[in-house]
C-alpha cells in the first residue's frame, strides 16, 4: 500500500504541472486545467488514505505476527506435554513409579499453562483486531465516500446529453404554448373549451418553467451546464411574476375604478336634487293647496318627473357590459385579453367621470399595471426567442446559430467546487 500511495503522489506531480497549463492552448485548455486539478485533488486524498491505511495495516500484520509465534509455542508445548501424559494415562496410577507420577504432574501443569499461554495470545490478537480495525474504519469515513452530492453529480454527468435535449424539446413546447395564448387570446369569438385549454397550457409551461430552472442550476452547479441558461430561466420567472402581479393589479385597479365610479354616480345625484331644492319646495307647497285645478297639479307633477329624471342622467352610472377589445390592445396589454377588456373598461368610466379624483386616480392604477404587465411580456417574449434563435441547438443540428453568442454562454459554464465537499476538505497541495 505505500508503493501505491508513492506511485499515486508521482501521478500527482504530472497533474499539478498539467493544471499549471504550461505549453497548453487553444479551447479544450481551460477545461483540461479544470480537470487536472480536480484529480489531482481527489487523488491527494486517495494517497493520504493509503499511507494512513498502510500504517495500520503494517500495525496489525504485526500483531498477527506475535500470535502466530505465541500460539506456536504455547502448541509446541501442549504437544511434549500431551505425548508424556498420554502413555502414563493409560497406566494404572498404583503401578506409577515417583518418577513416572512426577513427569505426569509436571507435564499436566505444562499443558495448563500452554493452554493459558494460547488463549492469552489469541485474546491479545482479538483486541489488537477491533482496535486497528476500528481505527482503519475511521480513515475510511471521509470525504472520498460517494456523498449525495457527489452521486448527484454523478448521475448528472452520465446524463446531461439527453437532459439537455429534454430541457430544450421543454422549452420550445412552452414558447408554442405561449405564442397559442396570445393567438387564442387576440381571437374575437374563440370557443370556451380553448380558452380553458389554453389556460392549463400556460399554467403547465409555467410549472416547466420553475422545473427547468432547477434542472439548469443542477446542472451548471455541477459543471454539466452553464450558468447563462440559469440567468435566462430567471429572467424567465421574474416577467413571469412580474406579469402575474400585475394582472392582479390591473383586476384591482378596475374594480376601484368602478367604484369610485359608483361613488361619483351617487355624489352626482345628491348635487343634481340639492341644485332642484328650491324648485322642488315651491312645487310641493302648491301641490298642497287642494283649490289648484286638476290641469295645474298633473303639470306640477310632471315638473318633479322631469327633475327626478334630470338626476338620475346626471349619474352616468357605469354600463356593466364586457367592452370589446381588438386584436391589438390585446397584444398592447401584454397578451392577455382580461387585461385589455380592464384597461378599456376603466378608461370608459375615466371618461364619464374626468371630474372625479377617485376615478382618475383608480384609472392610473390601471394604465401603470397594464404598462407593467405589457413590459413582462416583451421582455421575457424577446429573452426567449432571442436565445432559441442566437443559441445553439441539441436536436436541431443544421440550426442557424451564432458562434459568439453560444461562446459567451459556454464562458459561463464552470465547477462550482465551493459547492462541492470533495474538494473543500483538506486536499493536500
Amino acid at each position: 500500500m505505500t508503493d501505491t500511495a508513492i506511485e499515486i503522489r508521482t501521478q500527482i506531480t504530472r497533474l499539478r504541472a498539467l493544471s499549471d497549463g504550461t505549453g497548453l492552448k487553444g479551447d479544450y485548455a481551460d477545461a483540461l486545467q479544470d480537470g487536472a486539478d480536480r484529480l489531482r485533488d481527489k487523488l491527494g486524498k486517495v494517497a493520504d488514505r493509503y499511507e494512513a491505511v498502510a500504517v495500520k495495516v503494517s500495525a496489525w500484520a504485526e500483531a498477527v505476527e506475535d500470535a502466530q509465534h505465541q500460539t506456536a509455542a504455547a502448541h509446541r508445548a501442549a504437544t511434549a506435554a500431551h505425548d508424556i501424559i498420554t502413555p502414563l494415562d493409560a497406566l494404572p496410577e498404583a503401578d506409577l513409579t515417583p518418577t513416572q507420577k512426577s513427569d505426569l504432574d509436571h507435564a499436566r501443569a505444562s499443558l495448563i499453562r500452554a493452554q493459558a499461554a494460547f488463549d492469552g495470545a489469541v485474546g491479545d490478537y482479538e483486541s489488537d483486531a477491533r482496535r486497528l480495525s476500528g481505527a482503519i474504519e475511521d480513515l475510511l469515513d471521509d470525504s472520498l465516500e460517494d456523498s449525495c452530492w457527489s452521486w448527484t453529480s454523478n448521475l448528472l454527468e452520465r446524463n446531461a446529453a439527453w437532459i439537455n435535449e429534454a430541457l430544450e424539446i421543454i422549452g420550445w413546447i412552452a414558447t408554442v404554448v405561449a405564442i397559442a395564448a396570445v393567438l387564442i387570446a387576440c381571437a374575437p369569438t374563440a370557443p370556451a373549451w380553448l380558452a380553458l385549454a389554453a389556460s392549463w397550457a400556460i399554467a403547465g409551461a409555467e410549472a416547466a418553467t420553475y422545473g427547468t430552472a432547477l434542472v439548469h442550476t443542477a446542472l451548471a452547479a455541477t459543471g454539466n451546464g452553464t450558468w447563462a441558461d440559469v440567468g435566462l430561466d430567471v429572467v424567465a420567472i421574474l416577467t413571469l411574476r412580474m406579469g402575474k402581479a400585475a394582472e392582479q393589479g390591473v383586476t384591482a385597479g378596475v374594480d376601484a375604478t368602478r367604484v369610485a365610479s359608483r361613488q361619483a354616480a351617487k355624489d352626482a345625484v345628491s348635487a343634481a336634487r340639492a341644485e332642484q331644492s328650491g324648485a322642488r319646495q315651491e312645487i310641493a307647497r302648491e301641490l298642497r293647496n287642494r283649490s289648484i285645478s286638476k290641469p295645474r297639479r298633473q303639470y306640477l307633477q310632471g315638473q318633479l318627473k322631469q327633475m327626478d329624471a334630470k338626476a338620475r342622467a346626471a349619474a352616468k352610472y357605469p354600463s356593466q357590459h364586457e367592452p370589446e377589445v381588438s386584436a391589438a390592445e390585446v397584444l398592447r396589454a401584454g397578451g392577455s385579453r382580461e387585461t385589455a377588456v380592464a384597461k378599456k373598461a376603466s378608461a370608459h368610466e375615466s371618461a364619464k367621470h374626468a371630474e372625479s379624483s377617485a376615478v382618475q386616480s383608480a384609472d392610473r392604477d390601471v394604465n401603470g399595471s397594464a404598462v407593467k404587465n405589457s413590459a413582462a411580456f416583451a421582455v421575457g417574449t424577446s429573452v426567449d426567442l432571442a436565445d432559441k434563435s442566437a443559441g445553439n441547438s441539441e436536436i436541431f443540428a443544421s440550426k442557424p446559430s451564432l458562434d459568439a453568442y453560444g461562446s459567451g454562454k459556454d464562458s459561463f459554464k464552470f465547477h462550482t467546487s465551493w459547492l462541492d465537499p470533495d474538494l473543500t476538505t483538506g486536499a493536500p497541495n
